[in-house]
């Protein structure tokens, strides 16, 4: 590596050991324990399930459809491989590294991101944000899927993003079959082939290779994603593409009892008591579908009410991933004024995002259009090139689209369910992203300095 190269990654191996030695900091810390109770409980019980030979099943030793499975799927590995020498529980020891791994990773892939969407000081302090950031940290030291699902479909947007750079349509494809495990991790990432098209469109300004792109992510996502809507057919004789648990969120966020957040619906979970498991588990999916359509179809009205206050519970506050830590109080991890600190410190920390997230995105908006007015009144114009010429990764726009549309789609995919803070946290990478580009252009305009002129990286 040559002195250039080895001074721009330094700051970043910095910020990366940073986050992997502040999640391992807090695993210490935490000393957190997995309960039978909630969803982080249940990815671990799965994977226990699994690496004993149990298959996926309930804790009542019945096969389930409730559960998403790349999550617990991959904690069983991690179980299976991890070595005994470890003291305590190595199983769970091990999960938590690599957790604190996949949080450090994250930070690398943010940094690739932002690097092409703005540039390199944009993109450093992008990544020392993700490193840092409160709830981010946390997750990490539970069995919740959220650290994994944003590494494995961080790395599936990086190199849909790459793929355009170096014009090779295998890193789409690759990108695709991640995005597709992803899916099987939180079944949201099975759309993102097509909230992608816009960024294909500015990268390529080609409604065919647009299209092609498109197809071939949306085919391999469901090619990973089929085995196991076989498995639950085979089960309940249903298609169930992911899982059961779909429609009773749907059913969640539209009727009679719905809130904008999460709550119990035991009449439409528990309806089914004489059924086998797996087909009560499709039928109640199949109802809270059908009951929530025709609620919302009814009560036009208050669903516009409803997702107002599903934006609120869902972008609100960013502390409950504290709650995550000690089980919701019932492990008594932290004293009430530590757990107050804990809280206040994750949302002063992601208010503080916000703002300068508004602030990056308004001068990125501001900065575009500018750009645009320059080329309609008589400036230079990008000019139309053949496909192996076109200059599409030197430009930072298709990138920049691309994390908007995230950013739209995870609100509205949301707002199509119920809000709840843990749900904002595969969007946060995104969100430091755009809150980096704040702080930069507030730093160049107290200095005085303008933008540096590197469009995404060449190496």
């Amino acid at each position: 590596m040559n002195p250039r190269r080895l001074r721009d990654a330094a700051p970043l191996a910095a910020v990366v050991a940073i986050a992997f030695a502040v999640r391992i900091a807090w695993d210490v810390y935490a000393r957190w324990r997995p309960t039978i109770n909630d969803d982080a409980g249940r990815y671990d019980f799965l994977a226990r399930s699994l690496v004993d030979g149990l298959g996926y099943i309930n804790p009542n030793g019945n096969p389930t459809m409730f559960w998403p499975p790349g999550w617990p799927f991959l904690l069983a590995l991690i179980y299976r491989l991890s070595p005994e020498r470890l003291v305590g529980d190595h199983q769970l020891q091990a999960a938590l590294a690599v957790n604190a791994a996949l949080g450090a990773l994250t930070v690398a892939l943010v940094y690739a991101l932002a690097r092409r969407a703005f540039d390199r000081t944009t993109a450093l302090v992008a990544a020392a944000l993700v490193a840092l950031t409160p709830s981010l940290v946390i997750y990490a030291g539970t069995t919740l899927s959220e650290t994994a699902f944003i590494a494995i479909t961080l790395t599936g947007l990086w190199l849909w993003v790459e793929a355009e750079h170096r014009r090779d349509l295998l890193w789409t494809a690759a990108g695709a079959l991640l995005i597709g495990y992803a899916a099987l991790v939180r079944g949201q990432a099975a759309l993102l082939p097509l909230v992608a098209v816009p960024f294909w469109f500015a990268a390529t300004r080609d409604a065919r290779a647009t299209a092609l792109r498109s197809a071939l992510a949306l085919a391999l996502t469901c090619a990973v994603i089929a085995p196991w809507a076989w498995r639950n057919y085979d089960e309940s004789g249903a298609l169930v593409l992911i899982s059961s648990n779909a429609g009773v969120d749907f059913y969640i966020g539209h009727s009679d009892g719905a809130t904008g957040a999460g709550r119990k619906v035991d009449d439409l979970v528990f309806r089914y008591p004489d059924l086998p498991p797996a087909e009560a588990e499709a039928r109640v999916n199949r109802d809270g579908f059908r009951k929530g359509l025709a609620y919302a179809v009814r009560h036009p009205l208050r669903e516009l009410t409803l997702s107002a206050r599903k934006l609120w519970h869902l972008y609100a506050r960013d502390d409950e991933a504290v709650g995550w830590a000690d089980a919701h109080g019932e492990r008594h991890v932290f004293g009430d004024a530590e757990r107050l600190a804990w809280r206040a410190l994750a949302d002063v920390y992601y208010w503080l995002l916000l703002v300068l997230a508004a602030i990056g995105a308004i001068t990125t908006l501001r900065s575009t259009t500018s750009r645009q007015r320059v080329d309609t009144t008589g400036g230079p114009t990008r000019r139309r090139v053949p496909d192996d010429r076109r200059p599409t990764t030197d430009d930072r726009r298709p990138t920049q689209i691309l994390l908007a549309s995230l950013v739209v789609y995870w609100t509205l995919v949301h707002v199509a369910f119920f809000g709840d803070p843990r749900f904002h946290a595969p969007i946060l990478p995104v969100i430091a992203i755009a809150a980096a580009a704040g702080i930069t252009t507030l730093l160049r305009q107290g200095t005085n300095a303008p933008a540096p002129a590197d469009p995404a990286p060449n190496d």
